[in-house]
């Protein structure tokens, strides 16, 4: 992206002298350099605390937006007395899933590798289940692979990548993430449901005409065959934290 500055007068004659001075190649890097040192004083991890509780924008937008991951900006929200809206919300945000296609987003991928769901969705594929997510996310499915490597654990496959469009429009007013409205832009062109985490971003989806469900739908869908792992699952859900009321999915002992 391309913006224009219109500098004049006593600025200007400083910027010049600058370059003059040889200090600078030029203006324009000159004002980048002015842009950057801005940017790292301002406390971004605040302002996208803010955006988050004030302006609806998605977990996603923020933790993209404070250049930080999920579990930091997570855990920022939570130390400013915030519990933040991942999981299951209400009832509605979870149900038994058919074999079909379903897109996850960037949130989802890092609570299903969190939680040990990933496994779970890896073992659905020869049942004739598809999970799609943006390609722009593969990257960083590379590193979710190479924690669950130096943890000693197997690597998965059970997720797919494809080029999916940009939401247009008025959509794009809103404080999704670009892989969030790659994923929602993707369901929405091939009528497959979207997979979230986070709350908003189901909020934002349905309102698109997209279907949603949390990610706790794979532990509904699978609830009987899971057995003794399904309680380790829940907890280890639970505990990224992400919300999953006991009258969603009761436990016993």
């Amino acid at each position: 992206m391309v913006v224009s500055v219109e500098i004049s007068g006593l600025l200007e004659e400083r910027l010049r002298r600058l370059v003059d001075l040889g200090i600078y190649a030029s203006v324009a890097e000159a004002v980048r350099e002015a842009v950057r040192v801005f940017l790292q004083n301002l406390d971004l991890k605040d302002i996208a605390f803010n955006l988050y509780v004030y302006k609806d924008a998605t977990l996603q937008y923020v933790s993209e937006f404070a250049g930080v991951s999920y579990e930091v900006m997570i855990d920022y929200i939570i130390s400013k007395g915030i519990v933040p809206a991942i999981g299951v919300i209400s009832e509605s945000d979870v149900e038994h899933l058919k074999p079909g296609d379903y897109v996850l987003d960037g949130l989802t991928l890092y609570t299903a590798y969190k939680s040990g769901i990933i496994e779970v969705l890896q073992s659905m594929r020869s049942e004739g289940y598809r999970f799609l997510a943006p390609s722009s996310l593969e990257n960083f499915t590379l590193i979710l692979e190479a924690q669950r490597l130096r943890a000693g654990l197997r690597a998965m496959q059970a997720v797919e990548f494809t080029e999916a469009p940009r939401l247009k429009g008025q959509a794009r007013s809103r404080l999704l993430s670009q892989q969030e409205e790659e994923a929602i832009a993707y369901a929405l062109e091939e009528g497959a449901m979207l997979l979230s985490d986070d709350a908003k971003t189901r909020a934002i989806a349905k309102e698109m005409g997209v279907r949603t469900a949390s990610l706790a739908s794979i532990l509904i869908t699978k609830a009987s065959i899971l057995e003794d792992k399904l309680a380790e699952l829940v907890y280890s859900y639970k505990s990224i934290p992400a919300l999953l009321p006991d009258y969603i999915l009761p436990l016993q002992g």
